[in-house]
């Protein structure tokens, strides 16, 4: 399946999808739109064990749940089932851990320290700690509208920006990681993100009542941070020497090559919505 077939099956199926269940299953303060970030929480962590393998001693097989934990204790507070301290708690538990493998090791390891704390710190903030903020989006009392008006702002930046590089992309390579990417995409996909926030807000004020420049701002930073994204994961993949994350999705790659711009555009998006609060 080329690039072209996955993003129109992204976008003609998966997103309608997601946009359906998120809609007309809100039950539970959206568990099943939890159970599927615990799912995708836990395909990443597995996908990032297996890239950071190459670069420092694996990480135990069970340190790929991390990311998926995030999720569900997101869901445990929303709830009420246990305060929201506990989030504290367990990422600070989760950093005091990574560290601690510079410590209980054999003395020809001592070299490997700050290489195997970064590998734990990795799977912890990324993808663990940034999926935190995408299960917070589950928080607002229109989590429904928010959450799609979150989805599409990323989405459609990368679809748009996509098509423009593909009819107009002549200045490329800006970026070595990922040589394909140009200008125009950018562009293209940034005035898209933007367009999405201002007709967002005009059909759900009560979720951005922001003035006009506070939105065209949001829609700007919005669109650099879903290209981080991308550009970040590509930078981890040339880093640790693979093409894709993973090969879950044919034609996409692994699950991180799917999430990595809603993973770094989530907590920019709760950011601005608590401006307004």
């Amino acid at each position: 399946m080329n690039n072209t077939v996955s993003r129109l099956l992204l976008f003609f199926l998966a997103i309608p999808l997601l946009i359906l269940i998120i809609l007309y299953l809100p039950q539970y303060n959206h568990l099943g739109v939890i159970i599927i970030l615990i799912t995708v929480g836990i395909l990443c962590g597995f996908e990032m064990r297996t890239m950071l393998s190459g670069l420092a001693k694996p990480l135990p097989r069970w340190a790929s749940f991390i990311p998926g934990v995030t999720p569900l204790l997101a869901w445990a507070i929303n709830m009420g089932f246990v305060p929201q301290l506990t989030a504290s708690v367990f990422f600070a538990a989760a950093i005091i851990w990574a560290f601690s493998d510079a410590v209980f090791v054999r003395e020809v390891e001592f070299s490997q320290g700050i290489s195997r704390i970064g590998t734990r710190l990795m799977i912890i903030i990324y993808p663990g700690w940034l999926i935190w903020w995408v299960s917070r989006l589950t928080w607002y009392e229109n989590a429904h509208f928010v959450i799609i008006i979150f989805m599409l702002t990323v989405y459609l930046n990368d679809s748009h920006a996509w098509f423009f590089g593909v009819l107009f992309g002549k200045h490329r390579n800006i970026v070595k990681v990922s040589p394909n990417k140009s200008i125009e995409g950018f562009l293209g996909g940034t005035l898209t993100s933007v367009a999405v926030i201002l007709i967002s807000a005009h059909y759900f004020p009560e979720i951005l009542p922001h003035p006009m420049w506070q939105l065209i701002l949001f829609g700007l930073v919005t669109a650099f941070t879903t290209t981080m994204g991308d550009l970040i994961e590509s930078a981890l993949k040339r880093s640790a020497g693979v093409k894709d994350s993973g090969h879950i999705i044919p034609g996409r790659g692994g699950m991180l090559d799917s999430f990595d711009s809603l993973l770094f555009t989530a907590p920019v998006f709760i950011l601005f919505l608590q401006m307004a609060a």
